[in-house]
């Protein structure tokens, strides 16, 4: 099997923005607003390369590199490509983090999520007593509109 066209398409195409959710970049001095960033869940990525190119045309491996850090080996369709994660390594989950965080980015060199990357960048209604977004769902929906999405 090799990657088509419309398997490249598939895997580019956003994702719902219902399964969007957001972390806070920096967040200003009062603590009132922080920098939206998207992201999806792993699983979401998983899903989309079996809708994609079905459950068996896909396999992953990983490695370590070092204390906290993960190298991603993917290979989509015979394709094989590899990036890094890392995190914190006092982090209690950071093997998770960081298997996460290569698997996203190795992802992204086959363009699946590489757009949320580009998301335009908005400051928003920050809860730094719930850690927790205002009004998630219409801060999503503001990006993905500014984003032409």
């Amino acid at each position: 099997m090799e990657l088509t066209t419309a398997m490249m398409s598939a895997l580019r195409a956003p994702f719902p923005a219902s399964a969007i959710e957001l972390k806070p970049g920096a967040t200003n001095r009062e603590k009132t607003k922080a920098l939206a960033l998207a992201y999806c869940d792993m699983r979401a990525y998983q899903e989309r390369l079996d809708d994609a190119l079905g459950p068996l045309a896909w396999s992953v491996e990983y490695r370590p590199l070092g204390s906290g850090a993960v190298v991603c080996r993917l290979m989509l369709a015979g394709v094989v490509r590899e990036d890094v994660g890392e995190c914190a390594t006092e982090d209690a989950n950071r093997a998770t983090i960081a298997v996460a965080q290569a698997f996203k980015r190795t992802c992204a060199s086959f363009g699946l999520g590489r757009y949320l990357y580009s998301l335009p960048q908005l400051w928003a209604d920050w809860d730094a007593d719930t850690k927790t977004f205002r009004n998630p769902a219409r801060i999503i929906a503001h990006l993905y509109k500014a984003a032409g999405l």
